[in-house]
């Protein structure tokens, strides 16, 4: 009423009053048509200049017209509901002063304006500090700050100026000396479903600005008593302390031109946009033939990396039509015997198969491809039509025929997979494009974007280091609510790295900064002292009303510090889906700021996989260090508690689920909640680097030349296929299409097929039975082993039978009509080495370089850590080669390949240990070996003295000679167990081989000697 009665009334002139309305009532009832007259208004709004603006506010503001509001401290700031104000972001600490800048200038009744306050600059941490547990710190100490300067504020106005903030009770003559709005360090939002979530909403996070040192001065006239509250930086106690004023330090506000891309000048003189891309992504259905990347670009004005993101257009579908030898009728499927060539191919598909599926544009033409896979009666080198069309037209079926062509090839083959095999994109690099362009809207949440036209405009930038990246550690608290049962997210704990390097080792720190945010179950409320608990702790907490504040809070965080790498614990499994979940439960805008690409339909979660969750934050790189885990390390569990005890040596203390909701009883507890989500941040931040795993993840990923977000989710699969995909595109080779995961390969159904016309029950319903004989597996020998054990370790077993027998696609020959158990035959030794084995000799001779380069007396630790990693990625690719030839879902499956590669091993191996052991026991021990099981332990324990006397000084070099094929490294270790004794390990490091000329020469260098250590077993 107090509002309504400040407002300007419109004038209007008046007709006549009632009477002349009713006159006009009757005639129109009568059906007499009345003209509407238009009323000239002249005083729609009423004019104030801006001193007379300013005292009308301040009347509204003084003007209590609200009754009760319950005590959560609204009040009417004074504005017009139509200010251009309120689009502004509520949370935005930069607009705070400009919102109550009129406001400010009519409180002060008495005093004359003040000039801008000083702001204390923020000093950096000094580099080598690390950064620790904010929660466990001493009582502030003082801190001093320059020179304020001092405004007098009327204190009732000043009780209603906290509109941005939670009450605070102040006394009279308060005295500000440096900052104008007078907040706490950590504000709390009591009311956030009244918030309007307009396109700036949660742009700007809730915490109160980095430079918002607040100094307040209370003077009470009557007894002279001062009190000084002062912001300031705790000492750390029994953990170092991360200063809250460097909590946004090292976030870099870059101001670019929008209609400008930051060029550089080429290899060739020519204008053009150097980035480093880190991540891409299609919709294959949605925007075909377009491939995004995403990367990090210099900015030479900003003297730093940001991120940016490359639209490739126009990327066209390739397919290849091998011809037949005699046109067919498709109809009766008799043979005319007219002979087919490639004009008699492209006659067909320009008049029948481009009209059937609507393909109104092609180019084609005729080149020579060759084919070495599993699909029969396909010759090894012939000539194809190479058609190509935009990707927005139809794709073509995988099992299309036509008169003149029997197959066609490349249907189904990705704009993503065509333009890293086009352009030889194997990783993250460095790429050059030409000619680029502005993009017409905004497509990403990047700083910079651009599109290229075409993928023949993207160049590869070769030895060119890395930059470095920005990392962002979540670990995050959940409660099941008791009445939906769905997790609802109260807790997040956040550790930042700007500059984080993935070719090196670790950074110290391994953060920057870090940030908290808590809310409350639906059930729940805060302590009534929480708020001052937190400002006790001075810790970077957040504190949101309800959980949808929370995510947005989380979101805006994640857009302003733009993340390339999201790190957590089970983040695939757990982290991502209950967010996405809830921020659709939620309805927080801009749910597509989790990831980096601009996307306004939310995912389809739920579905098979994952798939939805694992692109939802598309841009962003994932690193899950559980599944990283899993494969690099052995562990009875993969769990957060597990794995810091194993890596890290440190005993976590887990909070139950169960046990979250009865922590909100007290703000102590309260407090060690939000400290365990912080501790379990930093564990899940200290095993990724103790585990190395963005640079293993991105050597791994160089190697193969696949995306590294893919490789950071655990797909050997892929890894395999690409290193393949590229080897074989670059030797002309037409690679097997993508498979159905909806029908079973179509090796297995013609087997299956072949079994039952077979009959005599060789196919039993259900069977669970192995394609094909794995590798040798003997029983085992119970019991307790108190003999000496001799381990033979074959290092690479599989890719060393693969290269010492030539076994590849090209090189042995398979037929269409083998039965399962049939074995193909052993290549001729005289053919030249397959793309299979050439792909993993490169990689085994690519690592015994790097370990040479490890041997270096003068290598520094930071070189000596990157080839380590370098090697280890090597050896995991080498040892992983196989797997592709027995995975039934793979690309390269090749089932009589994998049963030729183990039947070698079964066939070998007994031969290889048995004449081991016979050396062994002629040579040196009284040992009696198995016939039957040459594997089997030795017979007869071994006395300490023969250990001891011959082990260190006996040389075993000759002992292998003439025990192994081939030229391959074989590690012998041995394990004592003597009764009444103490356990020893015994070891040795393994048989240095050499290659020579002949691949059947076997001869072996001399290994080192034999040592025992103490170490128990």
């Amino acid at each position: 009423i107090g509002l309504a009665a400040t407002r300007s009334k419109r004038d209007r002139k008046q007709k006549g009053g009632r009477v002349l309305a009713l006159e006009r009532l009757k005639k129109a009832k009568a059906g007499e048509k009345i003209k509407y007259e238009v009323e000239d208004i002249t005083n729609v709004y009423e004019e104030l200049d801006e001193d007379q603006y300013s005292k009308l506010v301040c009347e509204r503001q003084e003007d209590d017209w609200i009754i009760d509001d319950d005590g959560i401290g609204y009040v009417e700031d004074g504005r017009e509901i139509f200010d251009d104000e309120l689009q502004e972001d509520v949370f935005d600490s930069k607009n705070k002063g400009e919102d109550l800048a009129t406001v400010r200038s009519e409180c002060e009744a008495t005093s004359p304006i003040p000039p801008p306050p000083v702001i204390a600059l923020k000093k950096r941490r000094p580099p080598g500090v690390s950064s620790v547990n904010p929660f466990s710190v001493k009582p502030p100490t003082p801190k001093v700050l320059p020179k304020a300067i001092s405004v007098h504020v009327k204190p009732d106005n000043l009780a209603k100026l906290t509109f941005y903030s939670f009450w605070i009770p102040l006394p009279e003559n308060v005295h500000f000396l440096s900052k104008w709005s007078p907040r706490y360090e950590f504000p709390f939002v009591e009311d956030a479903n009244a918030m309007e979530f307009v396109e700036g909403d949660f742009d700007e996070p809730m915490e109160a600005d980095s430079s918002s040192s607040v100094k307040v001065e209370v003077v009470k006239s009557e007894n002279n008593i001062k009190m000084e509250e002062k912001s300031t930086v705790p000492k750390s106690s029994c953990w170092e302390r991360m200063s809250q004023d460097d909590s946004d330090s090292t976030v870099v506000d870059v101001q670019l031109d929008a209609g400008r891309l930051p060029l550089v000048t080429g290899s060739d003189g020519d204008q053009v946009f150097r980035f480093y891309w880190v991540d891409a992504y299609e919709e294959q259905y949605h925007q075909p033939g377009v491939v995004y990347l995403f990367g990090k670009v210099w900015i030479e004005s900003a003297k730093t990396h940001v991120s940016c993101a490359v639209a490739v257009k126009n990327i066209e579908r390739t397919i290849y039509l091998l011809p037949r030898e005699t046109r067919i009728n498709l109809k009766t499927g008799e043979d005319t015997g007219v002979p087919v060539a490639i004009l008699d191919v492209y006659k067909e598909f320009n008049e029948t198969i481009s009209e059937k599926y609507k393909i109104m544009k092609f180019k084609s033409k005729k080149v020579e491809k060759r084919y070495a896979f599993e699909i029969p009666d396909i010759p090894d080198t012939c000539e194809y039509l190479e058609v190509k069309y935009t990707a927005d037209l139809l794709q073509l079926p995988l099992d299309l025929k036509g008169e003149t062509f029997s197959h066609v090839f490349g249907t189904n083959t990705s704009s993503l997979e065509l333009l890293l095999l086009n352009r030889k994109m194997k990783g993250p690099s460095w790429l050059e494009i030409k000619t680029p362009q502005l993009c017409n809207q905004p497509m990403s949440w990047c700083k910079v974007e651009a599109v290229a036209l075409k993928p023949e405009l993207v160049t590869v930038l070769k030895d060119i280091a890395p930059p470095p990246l920005v990392t962002m550690c979540i670990s995050m608290k959940t409660v099941q609510n008791s009445k939906t049962h769905q997790n609802e997210v109260v807790a997040i704990a956040a550790l930042v790295h700007h500059e984080f390097p993935v070719d090196k080792g670790a950074p110290q720190p391994q953060f920057q900064t870090y940030f908290c945010v808590i809310s409350k179950p639906s059930d729940c409320i805060f302590p009534y002292d929480f708020q001052e608990a937190v400002k006790r702790k001075n810790v970077k907490v957040e504190i949101a009303a309800t959980e949808r504040t929370l995510l947005g809070f989380l979101l805006a965080k994640i857009h302003k510090i733009d993340p390339d790498i999201l790190v957590g614990h089970d983040i695939y499994g757990f982290d991502l889906d209950v967010l996405l979940q809830r921020i659709n439960a939620c309805k927080v805008p801009h749910w597509s700021k989790i990831g980096r690409l601009r996307r306004s339909v939310k995912p389809k979660l739920g579905g098979r996989g994952g798939f939805a969750e694992k692109n939802a934050a598309c841009g962003r790189m994932i690193c899950d260090i559980e599944i990283s885990a899993k494969e690099l390390i052995r562990c009875k569990s993969y769990n957060l508690s597990e794995l810091a005890h194993q890596i890290l040596k440190i005993e976590r203390v887990a909070i139950p689920v169960e046990n979250i909701r009865n922590l909100y009883s007290d703000s102590p507890q309260l407090m060690y909640m939000l400290e365990n989500t912080w501790t379990d941040a930093k564990l899940i931040l200290q095993i990724m680097c103790e585990l190395n795993v963005l640079p293993l993840a991105l050597q791994i990923t160089n190697i193969s030349g696949n995306v590294m977000s893919r490789t950071l989710m655990g797909g050997r699969s892929e890894r395999n296929e690409f290193l393949l995909l590229h080897a074989f595109h670059d030797k002309n080779y037409i690679v097997p299409d993508k498979p159905s995961f909806r029908k079973p390969v179509q090796e297995h159904v013609n087997d299956d097929d072949e079994l039952v016309q077979g009959g005599a029950g060789k196919l039993k319903k259900g069977r669970k039975k192995a394609a094909y004989a794995g590798g040798l597996v003997l029983e085992p020998k119970v019991g307790f082993y108190d003999k000496f054990i001799l381990l033979l370790d074959f290092n690479s077993l599989y890719p060393s039978i693969i290269q010492e027998f030539n076994i590849c696609f090209t090189t042995v020959e398979r037929t269409a009509g083998e039965e399962p158990e049939e074995i193909p035959e052993v290549p001729d030794v005289d053919l030249e080495l397959g793309v299979l084995p050439k792909e993993i000799r490169k990689l085994v001779e690519r690592r015994r370089q790097v370990k040479q380069l490890m041997k270096q007396p003068d290598l520094n630790p930071d070189h000596h850590l990157q080839y380590d990693i370098r090697q280890k990625a090597l050896k995991l690719t080498a040892n992983s080669m196989y797997g592709c030839l027995g995975f039934s879902y793979s690309r390269f499956y090749a089932k009589p390949l994998a049963a030729l590669v183990t039947y070698k091993g079964r066939e070998q191996f007994p031969m290889m240990c048995f004449e081991t052991f016979q050396h062994w026991r002629r040579s040196y021990l009284p040992v009696h070996v198995n016939i039957k099981d040459p594997t089997a332990l030795f017979e007869k324990p071994i006395s300490p003295g023969v250990l001891g006397n011959n082990a260190s000084n006996k040389n075993i070099g000759h002992l292998l000679h003439g025990s192994l094929w081939g030229h391959y490294c074989v590690q012998i270790g041995c394990r004592v167990h003597l009764q009444n004794t103490e356990s020893l390990h015994f070891t040795t490091s393994p048989v240095k081989c050499f290659e020579t000329s002949s691949w059947h020469e076997r001869r072996y260098t001399k290994c080192k000697n034999y040592y025992i250590s103490n170490t128990s077993i």
